[in-house]
């Protein structure tokens, strides 16, 4: 029995290595099948080995549907990884299953947090202070994700503390990047260049004072500069770095880094109303994500594919990309990407005339953005539902709808999104010859007020829950 285990992982470990993940798995689930199965004076015998097999198959299956973006699965194995770690006491293992539920979970805010929170505890009462960094890191993403920009600023600082005491320049480097993508949410664009900038000296740095140097994370920050220059409307900046990003990509043979950066070239000339370079390069994108077998990443291009087909009228293409996007999504557990697709089918249908439609689409993905904690998400969704009610010409719940997504812009800070639902406001209240004295009473005073109702009412749900 032990031989043939032994023999079974070892076949498993080496198919998983070799991107035969179906048949890895398969050799996997027969063998915890016949580990459940074995008779009682053969547990009693070789109950420690057995235990150690259970383990290693759960891990293997864990790793498994991890890589094929199967987050169900692989949260459904990663808890049976937490129980026999804490039954065994292995607090590092334990940690690490934490980080890596927390990934997995990481479209489901809540969720990752609280994956997050245990693997700190661990790190910390081990006195591992790389990963105590890292910890940080991951809860700062998360809270980025909530929208909660400054608590996600505090853990990143954190991260960078840490790390500039026990002289991890390569973590410094990767914690500026994270530090600067932050501050662009905020709106600090200029304290956004400073922070990727700073990464892309360490990234040099680094790559001098070693003898092959980090190229992958040199493309990383050439992406993130892209990025904070576009945010700038610089758009000849973001195609420059962009395109350096992807010849370091080709060369060290990235594909799933490569595909990423075709995906931000596709959203920089969408942006550009370059809607035939933005298909380009999102189709070779899907292409590299298809054969990489990365559902999400497959998803994500398909969801924006949609969108360019959407900026150029082809609305019917736009629905069959946006529907796959949804199968997929739905298939691998990402409710964010659901709550995304949502929202842009509602916008699509929206845009058909088909108000009823996109009033569903619309309400699906506030449900999900609402489970998430996505705040941002929320809003864009309240936002949406009003242009849509306006359309219905019921007036009153456009106005409701709209003050909801303006009282969460302002609270978690989005600048932008708070005038555009000014804006929107204003043209209801046009509509109802009340512009000026409707205006006047969404008054400062009244909005902090909403505030602080809204912040109570969230305080409530924590409680109740």
């Amino acid at each position: 029995m032990i031989a043939f285990m032994n023999i079974a992982y070892l076949v498993a470990l080496f198919l998983l290595n070799s991107d035969r993940t179906q048949k890895a798995i398969e050799i996997c689930s027969e063998c915890l099948i016949l580990l459940d199965g074995t008779d009682q004076n053969s547990k009693d015998l070789f109950n420690s080995l057995l235990l150690q097999f259970y383990s290693a198959f759960n891990l293997l299956l864990f790793s498994a549907y991890c890589l094929i973006s199967d987050h169900k699965r692989a949260e459904r194995y990663g808890r049976k990884l937490l129980v026999l770690y804490s039954e065994s006491g292995d607090l590092v293992k334990g940690g690490d299953v934490s980080l890596a539920l927390a990934e997995v979970s990481l479209g489901q805010y809540h969720k990752a947090e609280e994956y997050l929170q245990k693997a700190f505890v661990i790190t910390t009462e081990i006195r591992n202070r790389e990963g105590e960094a890292t910890d940080y890191v991951n809860l700062g993403t998360v809270f980025h994700s909530l929208g909660q920009c400054g608590k996600a600023k505090e853990h990143l600082q954190k991260a960078l503390t840490i790390r500039s005491e026990i002289c991890n320049r390569e973590g410094e480097k990767t914690d500026y990047g994270n530090l600067g993508t932050v501050f662009q949410s905020l709106g600090r664009c200029d304290k956004a260049k400073e922070h990727l900038q700073k990464a892309l000296h360490l990234q040099k740095a680094i790559v001098i004072t070693t003898e092959i140097g980090d190229r992958e994370g040199e493309a990383t920050v050439y992406v993130n500069l892209g990025t904070v220059f576009q945010s700038f409307g610089q758009c000849d900046k973001p195609i420059e770095y962009l395109q350096k990003a992807v010849v370091i990509t080709t060369e060290i043979g990235n594909r799933e880094g490569e595909a990423t950066v075709y995906v931000n070239l596709g959203t920089v000339f969408q942006s550009l109303g370059q809607c035939d370079k933005a298909t380009e390069y999102l189709q070779k994108a899907l292409v590299i994500k298809s054969e990489i077998d990365d559902k999400k990443g497959e998803a994500s291009c398909y969801e924006n594919l949609g969108s360019v087909f959407q900026s150029l009228g082809l609305c019917d293409k736009a629905m069959e990309y946006l529907q796959k996007a949804i199968v997929i999504t739905t298939e691998i557990g990402d409710r964010k990407g659901e709550a995304i697709c949502y929202g842009k089918l509602g916008t699509v249908t929206h845009s058909l005339g088909q108000c009823d439609k996109a009033k569903e689409y619309l309400q699906k993905a506030l449900v999900i953005a609402t489970e998430l904690g996505d705040r941002k998400g929320k809003a864009s969704c309240y936002s949406t539902l009003g242009t849509v009610f306006e359309s219905l010409g019921q007036y009153d719940k456009a106005i409701e709808h709209l003050q909801n997504a303006l009282v969460i812009t302002a609270k978690i800070g989005d600048k932008k999104g708070k005038a555009s639902c000014y804006g929107r406001l204003g043209t209801v209240f046009k509509s109802l010859g009340q512009y000026t004295t409707r205006l006047k009473s969404i008054s400062k005073k009244r909005l902090s007020s909403q505030l602080n109702l809204a912040t109570e009412k969230e305080k409530h749900h924590v409680m109740e829950a």
